[in-house]
């Protein structure tokens, strides 16, 4: 029944009290007016993208990304629900998460939240070495990231999140595991960890390629996730995805749809949506987002039509992503595609030199392939 089909929906707010040194999402600081410029347009683009196969969708995960969604005002931010309600079918059971820095959690936002049926906070802690954190460029320290997260709990939000950044600048093992005790200390539901990625355009892009960057070696960074599995482990949380770590029943929900190809709506500047076989990626310009609404006209984007064989790719590559692993059975059903014959020889050397697991219906990636995954995931595609 295509009423009932269910999707997720991302808004991205692409703004920041300031850009992070690493950070290569798209955001700027915001200038006089132009959050309530960005509502209005935002409130255009839903409107405007709710035909088509998105039109019977039911929302039941929202997630709101960015820049730092938690720059909006308690007013903004209801603005902001008034607009996706009016436009979009949201499930009264939907996941909604919003991305918090602690610089900018403030009682009286944790209060609109809760009026708006926000029931998941994924807080941006990254580290909680202060040196480290004013390397990265980060706004806050390490007591207002730990008092940010007792206001959170404080304000009945059970569902908390907190990201962490490994492999920094100097970064030491011991200084990661104390980093992974803090926050396990603090008694969050889930936690996502990822390894420090040097992305070209950022202010760390142009010091690592003038050799003003020094990282931890491979092998300390391998040891460093290896220390985030099984401290994780210990204290009772469980990797469901390589770098998503959550107590039982508290898996991110709206993450697991990309995960699984399922469809989701982006909304706002450099947002991206799937409907099952075309992605669409809006331009991650600010400017012409906001002329776009002002004419009336979806924000300039490209699209690209899936063929079979590359949906198919993305498949098994987020299927190995996942602790679950990727179904035999579905890869049938779903493309008609038979992977223990095709990638037989494949599969067979993985399985071998222990990277690779058979169990049951599921394909899953050894321990001891989990650090190198996309060396792995590339032989099987």
């Amino acid at each position: 029944d295509k009423a009932k089909s269910t999707a997720g929906l991302y808004i991205h707010i692409p703004f920041c009290g300031r850009k992070c040194l690493y950070c290569d999402f798209y955001s700027k600081v915001p200038r006089t007016g132009e959050i309530e410029a960005f509502l209005d347009a935002l409130g255009v683009e839903a409107r405007l993208r709710n035909k088509g196969k998105f039109e019977l969708l039911n929302y039941d995960s929202i997630f709101l990304g960015g820049g730092t969604p938690s720059l909006l005002s308690a007013a903004q931010i209801k603005s902001l629900f008034k607009h996706i309600r009016s436009h979009n079918q949201i499930s009264p059971s939907a996941e909604i998460t919003i991305e918090c820095n602690p610089s900018s959690i403030q009682i009286e936002l944790l209060k609109a939240y809760k009026e708006l049926g926000i029931n998941r906070i994924s807080l941006g802690v990254q580290t909680f070495n202060d040196t480290h954190l004013e390397m990265l460029g980060r706004l806050h320290d390490s007591a207002e990231a730990k008092a940010s997260f007792k206001e959170i709990k404080l304000a009945g939000f059970e569902n908390i999140s907190i990201d962490l950044i490994y492999g920094l600048p100097d970064q030491t093992i011991e200084e990661w595991r104390s980093d992974l005790a803090q926050a396990v200390g603090l008694g969050p539901t889930h936690i996502s960890a990822y390894n420090l990625i040097i992305e070209p355009g950022t202010l760390f892009g142009k010091l690592y390629s003038q050799g003003k960057l020094e990282l931890p070696s491979e092998d300390i960074q391998s040891e460093m996730y290896e220390a985030l599995n099984n401290d994780l482990g210990v204290a009772g949380f469980g990797r469901y995805e390589l770098s998503n770590f959550a107590r039982p029943g508290f898996e991110c929900q709206h993450n697991l749809k990309y995960w699984h190809l399922e469809p989701y709506l982006g909304l706002g500047p450099s947002a991206v949506s799937f409907d099952g076989e075309t992605r669409v990626r809006n331009e991650a310009n600010f400017d012409l987002y906001l002329k776009a609404a002002y004419d009336k006209e979806p924000p300039p984007h490209e699209d690209e039509m899936l063929e079979m064989e590359k949906l198919r790719e993305e498949a098994i590559m987020m299927g190995l992503r996942l602790t679950e692993g990727l179904s035999i059975s579905e890869m049938r059903e779903r493309f008609g595609y038979d992977i223990l014959k095709d990638k037989a020889d494949a599969i067979r050397s993985l399985i071998d030199n222990g990277y690779l697991l058979l169990e049951n219906d599921h394909l899953k990636l050894a321990p001891k392939a989990l650090f190198i995954s996309d060396e792995v995931i590339v032989r099987m595609i």
